[in-house]
């Protein structure tokens, strides 16, 4: 699909606006090019597809029907294409990438074409035998796997999956560790979860110690399961538990980083906010026509804004901003300036 940007004026675009409380609003967004060149350390998304065997009320999907199932010698056309490109490593995403037909070509692709891979999963294979190893050996370097809540139920719930589901997801994370891949877990913050967050974290410190890196997550309305009830969420009601997380890692010594979570939210310019890429993603291959790549600041600045008081902010530069749609029902006055 196409991002296209919005008309532009200098480096920021000015926007006007009013809130849900019908207070005047102006923000701004960063100007950022559509595209960008590929270098060595270019990274790419690479999706398979929304194809997907998990049902998660909030699902970040599009739901285009052209999207859901990419045909697997389309796809291995992509991999050639992002060859000739000069790309040398992409993160394969979905949907969920591991239950599309073509799965193990488009990975076999990519080690024919000298192209490292990561995976982006909900998990809901890494625990069938054999597995994790034959993808290790494939290649498969690192792997973002989705895991929101260390209660049986719970996880279900968020996941759109069974109790049973949640427990091969564990098993799988267990598996690609003893395959020497690294793993990062993905929680995204939920009203089932509300002051659980830390929980989470100490549950899987007690697991996996400081092997797992942790991405904590404010969640997107932008997919088709924006409107779920769950994750109308505003930044307040979860600051404690992430500021919590944060300071929990530091001292513990693991790799905590968050989504979306500008640092004023949690009063801390210190948190690593990774943004939409989870492993540094740089490119953003079109997902429908697979013949262009897109930098993935410029999709950031598209849907990410900043109020006036941002710009005196000690956190500026490095904070990718809010979602527009969430200041726009909300409000700034959550946006205060470290």
């Amino acid at each position: 699909m196409r991002w296209p940007h919005p008309d532009c004026c200098g480096w920021w675009t000015i926007l006007a606006g009013t809130a849900a409380a019908a207070q005047p609003l102006r923000l701004f967004r960063r100007r950022v090019a559509e595209l960008a060149p590929v270098t060595p350390r270019s990274i790419a998304l690479f999706r398979l597809g929304e194809l997907c065997n998990h049902h998660c009320p909030m699902c970040s999907n599009s739901g285009r029907p052209e999207a859901w199932q990419t045909a697997t010698d389309e796809l291995l056309r992509r991999v050639r294409w992002l060859h000739e490109q000069g790309m040398r490593r992409v993160v394969v995403t979905g949907g969920e990438p591991t239950v599309h037909p073509g799965f193990l070509d488009v990975v076999e692709s990519l080690r024919a074409h000298d192209i490292a891979w990561d995976i982006n999963t909900n998990g809901s294979r890494l625990h069938e035998p054999g597995f994790c190893a034959t993808v290790a050996e494939m290649g498969l370097l690192r792997a973002i796997v989705s895991l929101h809540a260390q209660d049986p139920a719970q996880s279900a719930l968020i996941s759109g999956t069974t109790t049973k589901g949640h427990d091969r997801v564990v098993a799988g994370i267990d598996e690609l560790l003893r395959c020497g891949v690294a793993v990062m877990v993905n929680a995204v913050a939920t009203r089932p979860t509300l002051g659980k967050l830390v929980e989470l974290l100490q549950w899987g410190m007690a697991r996996w110690g400081a092997q797992v890196q942790w991405k904590f997550v404010f969640p997107s309305t932008a997919g088709k399961g924006g409107a779920w009830d769950g994750i109308a969420l505003r930044y307040a009601e979860v600051a404690h538990d992430l500021r919590n997380c944060a300071e929990l890692g530091e001292t513990a010594g693991v790799d905590v980083t968050f989504e979306s979570v500008p640092p004023c939210t949690v009063g801390d310019r210190r948190v690593r906010n990774v943004a939409r890429s989870g492993f540094g993603e740089t490119h953003y291959l079109d997902d429908v026509s697979g013949d262009r790549l897109y930098a993935i600041d410029h999709i950031e600045a598209h849907f990410n804004v900043f109020a006036e008081t941002c710009r005196s902010c000690s956190a500026f530069a490095e904070c990718p901003g809010v979602a527009e749609s969430y200041l726009r029902r909300y409000g700034t006055e959550e946006l205060r300036p470290l």
